[in-house]
């Protein structure tokens, strides 16, 4: 009897001795580095670019040169089928839309300075990303593509619309810093990309003064230098058209 309960004493010993390490071992498992697809030329990339900056998320950038066509390459369609940039695969998962990729990010960093954990103020952010994706960056594409093929000055009806928009954030900005408050949020980069690549063609005018302070904080912010240079490339384009 005294050799049987030694003997399961021993293997009781053994087992509680083991379940800590059998647990240790599964949580080394292989995460590679996500990938994220563009060109910096892109405001949604620099969007994507600006946010994995503030979390301070290591992301491998694979350049999708936007001027050699190379979105619309099979290989790219296999990443995705949309041949829309940017694209954030996260080892067997490809996420295809900017403002998705940013809260996914804001997501996985646990950081609630972007996208806090209020219900109400993640409402009031959503509402401009959506503005951002609905209003603000079809306008910004329309000039933008037009403007490359040499449809030039842009169309009365699409300034007016810009106009129109520029008013609401100006509206927004008129008792604060940044569109949702006193502190730069999530929609603040979203937008900001969208607004300052359209302002190579058309710069805000003194009619939304509001909208040049904010313009102006945000290019006091060490994220910005992503943004410089993606604007920098688009204007060499912008300048090379211009010569033709």
């Amino acid at each position: 009897m005294s050799l049987f309960r030694g003997s399961s004493c021993i293997r009781y010993t053994i087992q509680n001795m083991c379940r800590p390490y059998r647990c240790h071992v599964r949580t080394f498992s292989v995460v590679k580095k996500p990938i994220l697809y563009g060109d910096i030329a892109s405001p949604p990339v620099r969007f994507a670019m600006m946010t994995a900056s503030v979390l301070n998320i290591d992301l491998d950038f694979h350049n999708i040169d936007l001027f050699k066509a190379e979105n619309k390459t099979d290989s790219y369609k296999k990443i995705n089928p949309l041949q829309k940039i940017p694209a954030l695969a996260v080892n067997d998962d490809v996420i295809c839309d900017s403002h998705a990729i940013a809260l996914y990010l804001c997501r996985s960093a646990e950081d609630y300075d972007l996208y806090p954990d209020d219900a109400s103020l993640k409402a009031k952010i959503d509402e401009l990303m959506f503005f951002n994706s609905s209003v603000l960056f079809p306008i910004d594409s329309f000039v933008f593509s037009e403007f490359f093929v040499g449809k030039w000055p842009a169309d009365e009806s699409k300034l007016n619309d810009w106009n129109i928009a520029l008013d609401y954030l100006d509206l927004k900005l008129r008792t604060q810093t940044w569109l949702t408050g006193d502190k730069m949020r999530l929609c603040d980069i979203c937008c900001g990309t969208t607004l300052s690549s359209l302002e190579i063609l058309i710069p805000v005018s003194d009619r939304h003064p509001n909208v040049k302070r904010w313009l102006d904080n945000l290019k006091a912010l060490p994220c910005f230098e992503i943004n410089s240079r993606g604007l920098k490339r688009l204007q060499d384009f912008v300048k090379l058209i211009g010569k033709k």
